[in-house]
């Protein structure tokens, strides 16, 4: 095995791309603007994202998941994965994944397709998992078609309140409209998860079928036949084909599909399986490397077939990466010629990268998608393109700020002897230059101007607001033949939307523990939540838990936490979530498994008569309510009015002492919601409150009159009676 530095640029290596069923893509308003058919040894950011299009549509994203030629035109699928737009919806509505479309080599980027808006049902998106062109020869009954029918096909998951669904999108290319189809729906239940990784045309050798597989995530594998009297021209299956029929789901979501030596294959976990043809089609297992993998990682990567290097036939050339420590071994799997198959290691990512960096790697991930390949054209050698990012030790100028990510995007190109050598997008990462972390995807240039494109991006858990990338370069300077300038130095960050960073802002927060797992939920928050919390800038304002009522009622939990802003909220959220001694605590087998149903969190901006009222009592004492108005259309804003100019008065007045009243920040509630705390003496004094104000004669007629043009509420207030516990800072 030999392994080479990353290559001096006036090294003699002439490459050229001979297979791309990917692409890529060129400028929108935040993307290059180089006259694109002049030949610049230079890389150039040719999208970057947020921005709105020519249409009037944000064309954003947190990263780039493919690159797609499609009858020459490029495509690209986007994603959301800790973008603000998906966590903190405008609008109270996600910005689902997008495709975006760019026709010609000076064109700028477009939103071919938003799947949140044009599904039909409400779903949304997070991530553009599968976007293909693909290519049908038969119809639904084997008849060979008279011309073949090339489809772009986009597919994604959706997750709903327990449950998810995949769905597939098809674009008419005559009409520059998509039409979308619910392929398959079901439950979450167990950690089932939705999640469609790759697609393949196959001809079933037994039946003549030509189907279009597509994975679904844990449950499994399905296929559609082509049938141009459906809308979108593919007749989904109404059935799961694999495992269905023997475990029921799979035990970790998979990511590969491939065709080799006249076999379908499936890759999931740690597995391998062939597909056998015939009417009752079944699945053998070929390779176990017989280790546990993390879901989230995958374990098998970048399922891609080459020829075999040592004999007739196909090999299997994949990603070895089970876990969080994982090193990304490129392996592959020969056939043996006697109907079995034979493995070899052939590098690890972790060791490439630290070669290249001088330093320790201690974990990598690669290969989000097939690799590449590429061709030389003097030799006729095939080389593939692996993107793959790390977490280094040391060297903290370039780490991506906040993480242990190296900061730039590393490749590395396979020659067929098994030598890598290692290349990074827009050269080596320096102090300054555009964050990318990982290439996710390569494709040529569709438009005869020998330039490679790369797009990326990978979230990995950290506030990615707008960070998809797409870079090209000539193909010599992406393949290191020559040396390419560095891109423009990039664009400053747009700042968050101005209501995003106003404050302060509530969080009202409620859980509902499992029976018997009360008392560790509240032990996990007295001994080590609060801190964690403080630590990353979130404030407590109290935590409560119910005085009184049914079972049910008596497992909940509820607390306020107080932020700067509600962009302050996402990232110190996002910055709890990743630290070290709360993921250790999540480790403790006493305090997991703690919450009956998801927490109820609600967002709040105080009223502006609530800072008055606010904290009133010093020592309040007693027992807490807690209150939930809605009002029918058009009527918050007259209840707040007799809230700040006779309710709060008058509370004061029959011993119900004002603590905080909050409108909703998100919408629709903020039109229509109040939410607010008051406190008792104790639970007996309450009703005798409650009966005196709804007595007073002033409240009486204040409540007549106020009402003239109807009543307030749609329906009876929720409430809620609550103490404060021992380590609440609002006793």
């Amino acid at each position: 095995m030999c392994f080479h530095r990353r290559p001096f640029r006036g090294q003699a290596m002439l490459l050229a791309v001979i297979i791309c069923g990917c692409s890529s893509h060129s400028a929108g308003p935040r993307g290059d603007h180089a006259p694109s058919g002049a030949h610049i040894d230079r890389w150039v950011q040719s999208y970057d994202a947020g921005y709105t299009d020519a249409g009037g549509t944000h064309a954003g994203g947190s990263e780039i998941m493919h690159l797609v030629a499609h009858k020459g035109k490029l495509y690209a699928a986007n994603g959301y994965w800790v973008d603000s737009r998906w966590v903190i919806p405008p609008d109270a509505q996600k910005q689902s994944a997008q495709v975006l479309r760019k026709d010609t080599a000076d064109g700028g980027w477009q939103v071919d397709l938003d799947m949140g808006g044009s599904n039909g049902f409400g779903l949304l998106y997070m991530k553009g998992n599968i976007l293909k062109s693909v290519t049908f020869t038969r119809d639904a009954f084997g008849k060979s078609l008279k011309e073949p029918q090339n489809l772009l096909v986009m597919a994604a998951g959706a997750n709903f309140e327990r449950g998810g669904a995949v769905s597939a999108w098809v674009r008419d290319d005559a009409s520059g409209t998509w039409t979308h189809t619910l392929v398959r729906h079901g439950s979450t239940v167990g950690g089932i998860r939705w999640v469609p990784r790759d697609m393949e045309v196959y001809i079933d050798k037994v039946t003549g079928k030509e189907r279009l597989f597509l994975l679904l995530g844990n449950p499994g594998v399905t296929s559609g036949l082509y049938d141009p009297a459906v809308p979108g021209g593919i007749r989904w299956d109404r059935h799961v084909e694999f495992p269905f029929l023997t475990t029921g789901s799979l035990k970790t979501r998979p990511l590969g599909l491939a065709q080799a030596n006249g076999a379908l294959y499936l890759s999931e976990g740690s597995s391998i399986y062939r597909r056998d043809d015939g009417q009752r089609p079944g699945y053998t297992e070929i390779l176990n490397l017989e280790e546990d993998t993390d879901t989230d990682v995958g374990g098998i990567r970048g399922l891609t077939v080459i020829d075999n290097p040592n004999g007739p036939g196909q090999s299997l050339l994949f990603l070895w990466a089970p876990g969080d420590h994982s090193r990304s071994e490129v392996k592959r799997l020969d056939p043996d010629g006697a109907g079995g198959y034979k493995l070899h290691g052939e590098v690890s990512m972790a060791d490439l990268m630290s070669r290249a960096l001088g330093v320790k790697i201690t974990y990598t991930l690669g290969a989000h998608n097939r690799m590449l390949p590429v061709a030389h054209p003097l030799t006729g050698e095939t080389v593939h393109l692996i993107g793959f990012q790390g977490n280094i030790q040391g060297k903290s100028h370039l780490r991506w700020k906040g993480s242990r990510l190296y900061a730039g995007a590393m490749y590395a190109v396979r020659s067929a002897d098994q030598t890598y050598r290692v290349l990074e997008v827009n050269n080596s990462y320096a102090q300054g230059k555009t964050v990318l972390v990982s290439p996710r995807t390569f494709c040529l240039s569709p438009f005869g101007d020998n330039h490679l494109y790369i797009g990326g991006h990978d979230a990995s858990r950290l506030i990615s607001d707008d960070m998809a990338w797409i870079f090209r370069a000539p193909l010599e300077v992406a393949l290191g033949v020559k040396q390419g300038r560095d891109a423009p130095a990039p664009r400053g960050d747009p700042p968050p939307a101005a209501r995003l960073l106003e404050g302060p802002v509530y969080e009202l927060r409620i859980y509902v523990a499992n029976e018997d797992r009360y008392g560790h939920l509240i032990k996990r928050f007295r001994s080590h939540t609060d801190r964690i919390f403080r630590k990353h800038g979130l404030e407590p304002v109290g935590y409560w838990v119910p005085a009184d009522g049914q079972a049910k009622n008596r497992r909940k939990f509820v607390y306020v936490l107080k932020h700067p802003s509600r962009y302050a909220a996402y990232r110190n959220w996002n910055s709890f979530s990743r630290d070290r001694e709360w993921e250790a605590v999540l480790d403790i087998p006493e305090f997991q498994r703690l919450l009956a149903e998801k927490p109820v969190s609600i967002f709040m901006v105080a009223n502006d008569y609530s800072a008055a009222a606010e904290n009133a009592v010093e020592k309040p004492g007693g027992v807490y309510e807690l209150r939930t108005y809605v009002t029918h259309p058009g009527r918050l804003p007259s209840l707040n009015n007799r809230f700040r100019d006779h309710t709060t008065r008058l509370f004061n007045k029959h011993g119900i002492r004002n603590v905080g009243y909050w409108t909703p920040f998100d919408r629709p509630e903020s039109a229509n919601t109040l939410i607010y705390l008051v406190n008792h003496a104790s639970r007996r004094q309450a009703d005798a409150n409650w009966k005196s104000f709804s007595r007073d004669p002033l409240w009486r007629k204040v409540a007549r009159e106020s009402q003239v043009e109807g009543k307030f509420l749609l329906k009876a207030p929720e409430r809620i009676y609550l103490k404060a516990l021992d380590f609440s800072p609002l006793k």
